[in-house]
């Protein structure tokens, strides 16, 4: 007799494991944690108090911006799974959980860029002033269409030439922005900021989850093919196309895999870069 399949787990069970997930990864990567003696965090931060600047050795503020910067990100990437939880009460389609998974996806792919390890100290800060030199081309653009003047562009969020500022002191090259392909690409000696389907595709390359990205795109997107796994097309009396919602759970399932996953690569990086591997994740 074949045995029955087991059963796969109800809504409320996806729920309350994606929550377990972001509690444990919560106290795993915490801005409070300091990196232990000897490990890769720590041999940079040594690395960056020697390194010499504009007026004198960095210090170590540099290397800790860009490891906040990540945890940062991560954390954001937390609250999109925590958010993920609240809508699986059945009350909601699989749609806005899978626009944040997406979302999810990228930030926790961000922060998992930061965090490559054997990368140096020096590369490391460089590849936090790429991400903040997008951030301050996006920021000068908001500021513009909010109807700031370019003197007033300080105001709103730090500026493109403060960061470049920032470089100049750190004796770095200057981030910039290379506009001669179909997609902006932001880098700083030569450490390029991937773009956010680049970074999740080979975030997930080890478990073969390519195609995420471009399924929970079209989510984001309103593609047809997404919005027809949540909603059904009725015929009505009057002959009137309708709709109605469904609640697909292998929908919900699927985001929640994606979430629970997404969130531990960067947790690992992090926990080996502070050398918290054999005392939290052993």
């Amino acid at each position: 007799m074949t045995p029955e399949p087991p059963a796969l787990p109800s809504l409320n069970e996806c729920a309350q494991l994606l929550s377990e997930v972001v509690d444990i990864n919560a106290v795993l990567v915490d801005q409070r944690v300091l990196p232990a003696p000897g490990s890769p965090a720590a041999l940079e931060l040594a690395a960056s108090g020697e390194q010499p600047g504009q007026a004198g050795c960095w210090g170590e503020e540099p290397v800790r911006r860009a490891y906040m910067v990540a945890v940062a990100n991560y954390h954001v990437a937390l609250e999109h799974a925590q958010a993920v939880t609240t809508l699986m009460s059945g009350s909601f389609t699989a749609v806005p959980a899978s626009v944040l998974a997406r979302a999810l996806a990228e930030v926790a792919s961000q922060a998992w860029w930061l965090l490559e390890p054997d990368i140096g100290h020096v590369n490391r800060v460089r590849r936090l002033q790429a991400l903040r030199y997008r951030g301050a081309v996006e920021a000068e653009n908001a500021a513009k269409a909010d109807g700031l003047s370019p003197d007033e562009y300080h105001l709103y969020a730090e500026t493109k030439l403060q960061v470049e500022e920032y470089s100049d002191q750190l004796q770095l090259e200057r981030p910039r922005l290379d506009t001669s392909k179909r997609y902006p690409i932001y880098e700083c000696g030569g450490q390029r900021l991937p773009t956010a389907r680049y970074r999740v595709e080979q975030m997930f390359s080890a478990i073969d989850l390519s195609s995420v990205y471009p399924v929970f795109s079209g989510y984001s997107h309103g593609e047809t093919f997404a919005l027809w796994r949540e909603f059904v097309l009725m015929a009505a009396e009057s002959s009137q196309l309708r709709y109605s919602p469904v609640l697909n759970e292998d929908s919900f399932r699927g985001v929640v895999s994606v979430a629970s996953y997404a969130l531990h690569p960067a947790a690992y990086r992090f926990i080996a870069a502070f050398g918290l591997g054999e005392s939290t994740a052993g």
